[in-house]
Order: C-alpha cells, then structure tokens, then sequence
C-alpha cells in the first residue's frame, strides 16, 4: 500500500500535469492558441476561444484543476512566462480587450479577472484567494427598467509590478492599483491607489505611507 501510495503521489506531482497539458494541447490546439513550452496542468482547463479571439501562453505556467478561460469576439488574453494560476480561476477577455498576466505573477484559488475591457497583471503581481478584477458593471439609471437590460459601462483595469492584493479583494472598472501597492483582505477599490502605497476597507483607503 505504501508503494502504491508513493506511486500515486508521484504521478500526481509529474505524470498529471504533462499528461493533462498534452491534452489541453489535443483539446485546444488552433492557430489562434499559442502554449510555450513546460506548459502543466493539474486537470484539464475549461475554454471558449472564438474563431476571432486570441489565446498566448507562455512558457513554465502552470495551472491548478478547475480553471476557466474564455476569450470572445475580438479579444486576446495573454498568459506570460512562469505564471501559476490557482484551483477554480476564471479569466474572461471580451469585446476588444486584451488581459495580460504579467511574467512571474501568482492568481489565488477561485479569483475571477472579468475583462469585458481590459485587465493588465503586473509582472511578479500577488493576487490572492478570491479576488475579483472587475472592467465592467451593470448600468442602472434607469429606474423604470430592468438592470440586466441596460447594458455595461467599462473601464480598463491595471495592476502594477509587485502589487500584491490580500484575500477577497474587489477592484472596480477604470481603477489603477501602483507598483508595489498592497491592497488589504476585504477592501473594495474605487479609487486609484499610488506606487507603494497600503490601503484597506470599504471603500479602501490609505493605511500607510508609501512603500514605493
């Protein structure tokens, strides 16, 4: 029993992740998808990849099981070199946008990159469990009229180099989080946050002086 125990733990460790990116490979594979080498995967990750969209990832990135990537009309989400993305990720690039995860970035468990505009992931970025990157909301001026009807505002969505953003963090559409930045666990952004600087609550706001 231990040998097979060890056996397993091996598999799961080296033999999943290649078995399950020549897969991906197999599954996904078209001249609009583009997988650097070392590419692994934990399971075999859910895509929709319109004929029009574009799919680039780079080389040693690695994905968890349960990930999500959807790439619609003219979009592109660009997936750099030695990025790790966590168990139950999704990554929507839609209309025109382009989502770039930046080289060396770190995407927590069950985070979600919404990019109806688009989302930039600073390189070495630390982006927590649960987060939630949002480049679009539902307009409601329309009092008389149902809210899923009105349609969405926009506002690009950046995460500068060495950011990193605490658990359960949400950041709304047309927000800038600078270099070096910390965004504490909870806090909602809705305004721009400085290089360095710290930040918390809802909404969030200065902490400490800056780091930069």
């Amino acid at each position: 029993m231990k040998m097979l125990a060890r056996t397993m733990q091996s598999w799961l460790r080296s033999g999943a992740p290649s078995t399950y990116a020549r897969l991906f490979l197999l599954f996904y594979g078209a001249d609009n998808v583009r997988v650097g080498s070392n590419f692994r995967c934990d399971g075999l990750p859910r895509c929709l990849i319109d004929p029009g969209a574009q799919l680039d990832i780079g080389n040693n990135v690695e994905f968890r099981s349960g990930v999500e990537l959807r790439v619609h009309g003219k979009a592109r989400l660009i997936i750099e070199d030695d990025v790790r993305i966590d168990r139950g990720v999704r990554i929507l690039a839609a209309n025109e946008s382009v989502v770039r995860i930046g080289a060396g970035a770190r995407i927590g468990l069950y985070s979600v990159l919404n990019g109806g505009d688009c989302i930039d992931v600073g390189e070495k970025s630390l982006i927590s469990g649960f987060v939630y990157l949002q480049s679009s909301m539902h307009r409601f001026a329309d009092s008389e009229a149902a809210i899923k009807d009105q349609g969405y505002d926009h506002g690009p969505v950046s995460l500068g180099q060495s950011a990193w953003l605490g658990a359960h963090v949400v950041i709304m559409p047309g927000r800038t989080v600078g270099a070096n930045a910390i965004v504490g666990s909870n806090a909602v952004v809705t305004q721009d946050v400085g290089p360095g600087v710290i930040v918390a609550g809802v909404p969030a706001k200065p902490i400490s002086s800056s780091r930069a």
